[in-house]
């Protein structure tokens, strides 16, 4: 045995002594040594265990080392990287933070007549973070917002998980009655979850007298997951409100205004202590349309007595606008609905009798509705013809009562026809062989064809949205041989261009892009952008939002742009639209009777402008199954003139 150490250990109290002995840096020994006989000293080992290696302390302080530096490291991530993350946390639990929506802008007319305002509400929000951990504490609460507002708890609940941040007041319920509101405060008066704020909802003031002014404002309703995702880089919430349709849409952006919040100091129970720091929203700004309510409602009461007349109509249309810069003065779709029925709470009985109604009051049909245009079509070939020296203003065509194709018949709708006619007499009383032999051609003329047509069309803005700044503009249809074949699989006969050439067959327009095409000849060629928004900030800057190039160039030569609308004043003064003579005013326009359903009525059609040599005024009216036009749209348009007239001496 290697023995390095060996310690002995007396008292003077006790005859024992210890002896202890470390064998090898292992084993510990000791030895009780009794003292009364050296010479007989007598062993006694006690094992007391094993001698801790050196190796294991360097080890041990390894591990603290490391341990204490990884506190440390921790600590450090702690407090300097994740400091802003976790003060945000902190800062959840110890602050609230309340959204305040701005009053949304208001809407007036050209005459600063209010069409929208805000009306005082009540609503109801909470805050998430103070609502019970608890499932059966937090149904609780939920259930009791749910019996009192008539709310479905499940709909309540997704409000609460879809809004996403946990520590900003989110919209639970809009638009409570006064009742409602008193039964929830005293209910929940202990609650610091949930709140009845003073919140406000959009009226609009004349559309229950006027409700062909809904389809011009349209209505605001809670935010779409698609609009929010849309949107939600431009500060939108998932409880927000938006513009759905109309004016209300199209300018959100400078409706809107922009949002304010209140920072609350809460205590560890939720209760409020004091505010922090506000932010005041920033209302929206006003927006002044081109519409004059005044003609909107003549044009509205014309309409509907026209629709009185006659069993056979229920739809109609009716526009008027200044043919110089595309202002919108007046534009009726009919029927219409009341927008304030889309105001805080929605009724879906209301709305299901909406979308069931067979004549589609939401449709917007002036520029929404599709219908082949009949004869208003062709004075814009009559320039296009011009315009291409296919005549000139002096070619004369015979009218015999129609044009043969093998055994068919291409008729005029005057039996025996109508004899020489020129271009200005063919508009005035709309020939139709005139225009079947500028369209087609015969075997000793030749028409344009389909595809000039066509392209002429699309001069005149045919085939695609005008760029009126309200959203779900239709583009309408110009077809083409090639689009007959690809679409339908079908060839394109001869047949289909004389239907062609006079308004008939697969042409589909817009009674917005007719009365823009009239603009067009009424102003000396120049294409414009039809509006209804007259702050010239806002509608630049909806021109920049959603631009459209217009050619500064006339569509057509002013010679040839002369000639047809000398040929539309003859209409009224001995042709087709000659009922409207006597009016305080020279009028220029043009008929139209489209088919469009064998086994059902003609849609009826009537477009002009005035005065005729300085115009100032477009009117264009479509009746559906409205039989003729000169019987059934001309009324329409004389009332409106009429009103028109009146005001401007006023």
């Amino acid at each position: 045995m290697d023995l390095k150490h060996k310690f002995f250990a007396w008292s003077e109290e006790s005859p024992y002594g210890l002896s202890v002995s470390i064998k090898n840096d292992e084993q510990v020994v000791a030895e009780v040594m009794y003292e009364e006989d050296a010479t007989k000293i007598k062993d006694r080992p006690i094992f007391l265990g094993t001698a801790i290696p050196s190796s294991r302390f360097f080890f041990t302080g390894a591990i603290l080392i490391v341990t204490i530096s990884l506190l440390m490291i921790r600590a450090f991530w702690l407090q300097s990287i994740k400091h802003d993350y976790y003060q945000a946390k902190a800062d959840a639990n110890r602050y609230r933070y309340e959204i305040t929506s701005p009053p949304r802008g208001v809407i007036v007319d050209r005459n600063g007549l209010v069409l929208a305002e805000n009306e005082s509400t009540f609503d109801v929000i909470v805050q998430p973070l103070d609502l019970p951990i608890e499932e059966l504490d937090r149904r609780e609460i939920l259930g009791q917002v749910a019996r009192i507002t008539g709310t479905d708890i499940a709909e309540l609940n997704q409000i609460i998980l879809s809004a996403g941040e946990w520590d900003k007041s989110v919209y639970l319920v809009r638009d409570i009655p006064y009742e409602q509101a008193i039964a929830l405060k005293i209910a929940l008066s202990e609650s610091n979850a949930i709140s009845v704020i003073n919140g406000l909802k959009r009226k609009y003031r004349y559309s229950e007298a006027i409700p062909s002014l809904s389809h011009i404002l349209g209505y605001i309703g809670s935010i779409s997951p698609e609009q929010y995702i849309e949107n939600k880089d431009n500060g939108y919430l998932r409880t927000d409100m938006i513009g759905k349709t109309g004016i209300e849409a199209s300018y959100e952006f400078w409706l809107r205004g922009l949002r304010g919040e209140r920072v609350i100091e809460v205590d560890a129970h939720g209760k409020k202590n004091r505010s922090v720091q506000e932010t005041n929203p920033t209302n929206g700004k006003i927006l002044e349309l081109t519409i004059d309510l005044k003609l909107q409602k003549v044009m509205e009461n014309a309409l509907k007595t026209a629709i009185l007349k006659n069993e056979e109509i229920n739809r109609a249309v009716a526009i008027a606008m200044n043919p110089k810069d595309g202002q919108i003065l007046a534009i009726v779709s009919w029927p219409a609905y009341d927008n304030n029925a889309f105001s805080g709470k929605v009724s879906s009985t209301v709305y299901e009798a909406l979308l069931n109604d067979p004549n589609t009051p939401l449709v917007p049909r002036a520029w929404a509705g599709l219908y082949p245009s009949g004869s208003t079509i062709k004075p814009i070939y009559a320039v296009a013809a011009l315009a291409d020296g296919i005549i000139t203003a002096k070619t004369t065509i015979m009218s015999t009562g129609g044009i043969w194709i093998g055994a068919r018949l291409f008729p005029d709708w005057k039996p025996g026809g109508h004899g020489l006619t020129n271009v200005r007499s063919a508009i005035a009383w709309s020939v139709n062989t005139f225009f079947y032999t500028i369209g087609r051609g015969t075997d000793s003329f030749k028409g344009m064809g389909a595809e000039r047509m066509a392209e002429w069309l699309t001069i005149f803005g045919f085939g695609s949205r005008l760029g009126l700044d309200i959203f779900g503009e239709n583009a309408g249809l110009v077809p083409t041989p090639e689009w007959r074949i690809q679409k339908k699989n079908e060839r394109w006969y001869i047949g289909d261009t004389y239907n062609y050439s006079i308004g008939q067959g697969d042409l589909l327009v817009t009674p917005l892009q007719i009365a823009a095409a009239t603009a067009v000849i009424a102003n000396g060629g120049n294409r414009i952008r039809p509006h209804l928004v007259l702050n010239d900030l806002a509608w630049n800057e909806y021109k920049i939002k959603y631009p459209l190039q217009l050619s500064d160039q006339a569509v057509a030569d002013k010679n040839a742009i002369d000639i047809v609308k000398t040929g539309m004043r003859d209409t009224v003064l001995y042709g087709s639209g000659r009922s409207l003579l006597n009016m305080p005013m020279e009028i220029a326009g043009k008929t139209g009777t489209a088919q469009w359903r064998a086994d059902r009525p003609n849609h009826a059609w009537f477009t002009c402008f005035a005065p005729y040599n300085d115009p100032k005024i477009v009117v264009t009216v479509l009746l559906e199954e409205g039989v003729e036009g000169s019987e059934t749209a001309i009324p329409v348009t004389r009332d409106i003139l009429n009103a028109w007239y009146q005001m401007q001496k006023e």
